[in-house]
């Protein structure tokens, strides 16, 4: 098997030289034909009009045939055909990719990434051969579990935010276990660890919210535009929230990690555009920023368990601490 592999990567390279070759060559002016292709590469006049027509027919160049010059040429001077090198991590990237729309190949950004990747692979591997077995023996790529999202609805959701389109939809909140009719404009479309949430106008509460596109029911879109809301910056917006949770007015966290856990925080990016870090003298580290919620920061917190402890605000605590005494309860009666 890895013989025919090898086989045909060395067929693909050397339909790639004698483009780039007769590409090289019309460029030069040297109108070269099919006798001067088969001269050059040792191959037949018959293999070399197949490359011809490849480059004419798959990679759409415009090649047009003088008879006066007896060769080759484009009919449109200016263009030419790029050479595109892909190194070692370049190729990772491309596994990713094919990897990624496998994993989210149920949804509906999934659906789409996986047919425009097969697309560019498809007229890729023509004269590239890219063998995915062997580098999947060396990566693998996990994707997070996210919410099914209706290929049509996300699609909707996306044209409507681009043409400023006013939307109804049927929405189920799930902290309130609720289905409600909104009306809304889309403002904006964010992908969160996987999830798509739509940022838009809300007239049932009167101001811009955060929607999760996978629990859209129903969606319409109308023929109202809309202007963008007067005032409202998209920027200054995304930073104001954590985790997608969002509330009004900003308040300062302070979380302290110890020793132990800092290790791996130091690691890592930071997790809100507002951060600031500084080293304690016990080897731990100090983490502020500036949120406009604390239910998404007490969930962080608390996937650190003893490691991470709240410092400010004192609301946060008490969240924590109200958090620990209903998990402790829920343990203690399980021994009654």
């Amino acid at each position: 098997m890895k013989t025919e592999l090898s086989k045909k990567r060395r067929v693909q390279i050397a339909h790639l030289e004698r483009v780039f070759w007769i590409e090289h060559e019309i460029r030069a002016g040297r109108y070269p034909n099919t006798r001067t292709i088969a001269r050059h590469f040792e191959i037949s006049t018959k293999t070399a009009q197949r490359t011809l027509d490849f480059m004419r027919d798959r990679l759409r160049l415009p090649l047009g045939y003088s008879g006066e010059r007896r060769g080759w040429y484009f009919t449109e001077p200016t263009y030419g055909l790029r050479a595109v090198e892909l190194t070692e991590g370049d190729l990772v990237a491309i596994l990713i990719t094919e990897r990624l729309a496998r994993a989210y190949r149920g949804l509906a950004i999934g659906r789409q990434v996986e047919q425009a990747f097969a697309k560019v692979l498809d007229a890729m591997t023509n004269i590239v051969s890219i063998d995915f077995d062997s580098l999947s023996e060396a990566y693998s790529f996990e994707a997070n579990a996210t919410v099914q999202i209706s290929p049509e609805v996300f699609q909707q959701l996306g044209r409507a935010a681009k043409e400023r389109r006013r939307i109804e939809m049927t929405y189920y909140t799930a902290m309130r276990g609720e289905v409600t009719r909104r009306r809304v404009d889309p403002l904006h479309m964010r992908s969160y660890l996987g999830e798509w949430y739509l940022i838009a106008f809300d007239y049932y509460r009167d101001g811009v919210r955060d929607f999760n596109a996978g629990r859209i029911q129903e969606l319409t879109v109308l023929d109202e535009t809309f202007g963008w809301p007067q005032g409202f910056n998209l920027a200054e917006y995304l930073d104001s929230g954590f985790a997608m949770v969002r509330g009004r007015e900003p308040i300062e966290v302070e979380i302290a990690f110890d020793e132990y856990q800092a290790r791996w925080i130091r690691e890592r990016g930071a997790v809100h555009p507002t951060e600031q870090r500084e080293e304690l003298a016990d080897g731990g580290l100090l983490l502020r920023m500036r949120v406009t919620a604390l239910d998404s920061v007490k969930r962080f917190v608390m996937q650190y368990g003893s490691h991470a402890r709240v410092i400010a605000p004192e609301k946060l605590r008490d969240m924590v601490r109200e958090e620990i005494k209903a998990m402790r309860a829920g343990y203690d009666a399980e021994r009654e």
